[in-house]
C-alpha cells in the first residue's frame, strides 16, 4: 500500500477487523474512506490521483472479500473518477469521487425506507423471526413491530450479533424475544416468517450470510415458514455462489459467514 496515506491505513484495517457491523455499514464506512482519499491524497496529475483512488479500492476490497457490497461501493467511486480524469485536471476527479461516495452514504437510507415498505407488503402478518444483525433488517423489524407484529431474535452466536438487534429494538420500546440459537428448532414453527440480511447476494439468487442462516432457512422449508431475505442492491455479486465461496475444510475453525443456496429463500411471484 505504498501510495495510500498514512491516515488511510487504520481506517482499511479497522473495516477488515470489524466483525460486528454488517455489509450496509462497513460499505459506506469504505465510501467514506474513499472520499478521505480524494481529499488528502497529495497528487500532482488526475492520473496519479486515479492510481492512489484504485489502491485504496482493492485494499478496502481485500479488507471484507466476502461482503459485495464494500466492493461495489469502492469500485463505483472509482468508475466515476476514472471517468472524471477525461477532464485533465484534479478538480473534476476529486469532485466525482466525492460526490459518488456522498451519493453511497445517503443513498442507504432511501433504499432500506423501500425494502421497510415493500417487506410490509409482502411479509405474511404475525411472528417474525430473525437471525444476526443487519441495519436493513432491523429497520424492517422495527416497521413490523410498531405494527404489533412479534419478533424473536436468535442470539447467534459466537459473536453475539443476535443480542445487538434485540437491544436495538427493545431501545425504541419495541417488544422482542431474544432465544438461544439451539432453540430456534422449537419456535420457527410456529413464526409467520423467518427474515435475515445478507453480506453478499449472488446472481443466481444465493445468499451469504451470519453462519446459522442456512440451518435456518433448512428449518423454515421443514415447517413451510417463508424464509425472507431483505438486502439492498449494492450487495448483488456476479456469479453462482459454488464458484465464488470456498466451504472451509473441518479442521478450519470457526466460520463467521456462509452461503444459503437460493431454492430455500422465498420470492413472492
Amino acid at each position: 500500500m505504498k501510495d495510500i496515506p498514512p491516515s488511510l491505513h487504520e481506517a482499511i484495517e479497522a473495516i477488515g477487523q470489524d466483525r460486528t457491523h454488517g455489509a450496509a455499514f462497513l460499505a459506506r464506512e469504505a465510501a467514506s474512506v474513499m472520499a478521505r482519499a480524494a481529499r488528502e491524497t497529495r497528487a500532482e496529475t488526475p492520473q496519479e490521483l486515479l492510481s492512489t483512488l484504485r489502491e485504496v479500492a482493492q485494499a478496502l476490497a481485500a479488507a471484507q472479500p466476502r461482503m459485495a457490497a464494500v466492493s461495489n461501493a469502492v469500485g463505483a467511486v472509482l468508475l466515476v473518477a476514472g471517468a472524471a480524469t477525461a477532464a485533465g485536471s484534479l478538480g473534476p476527479v476529486r469532485r466525482a469521487a466525492l460526490a459518488e461516495s456522498r451519493r453511497i452514504i445517503g443513498g442507504w437510507e432511501a433504499a432500506v425506507r423501500r425494502i421497510a415498505r415493500h417487506a410490509q407488503s409482502i411479509v405474511p402478518s404475525g411472528p417474525i423471526l430473525t437471525h444476526s444483525h443487519s441495519a436493513t433488517v432491523l429497520a424492517v423489524l422495527e416497521r413490523l413491530a410498531k405494527r404489533g407484529w412479534p419478533i424473536v431474535a436468535t442470539e447467534s452466536d459466537p459473536l453475539g450479533e443476535g443480542r445487538t438487534t434485540a437491544r436495538l429494538l427493545a431501545d425504541r420500546g419495541l417488544s422482542v424475544r431474544l432465544i438461544a440459537d439451539a432453540q430456534a428448532g422449537l419456535f420457527v414453527g410456529g413464526m409467520a416468517a423467518v427474515l435475515v440480511g445478507a453480506d453478499t447476494v449472488f446472481a443466481d439468487g444465493a445468499v451469504v450470510n451470519k453462519v446459522g442462516t442456512l440451518a435456518l432457512a433448512l428449518l423454515a422449508r421443514e415447517r413451510r415458514v417463508p424464509f425472507f431475505v431483505a438486502s439492498e442492491s449494492l450487495k448483488v455479486a456476479p456469479g453462482r455462489w459454488e464458484e465464488c465461496v470456498d466451504v472451509p475444510p473441518l479442521a478450519a475453525g470457526p466460520v463467521a459467514l456462509a452461503p444459503t443456496p437460493p431454492g430455500l429463500i422465498y420470492c413472492p411471484s
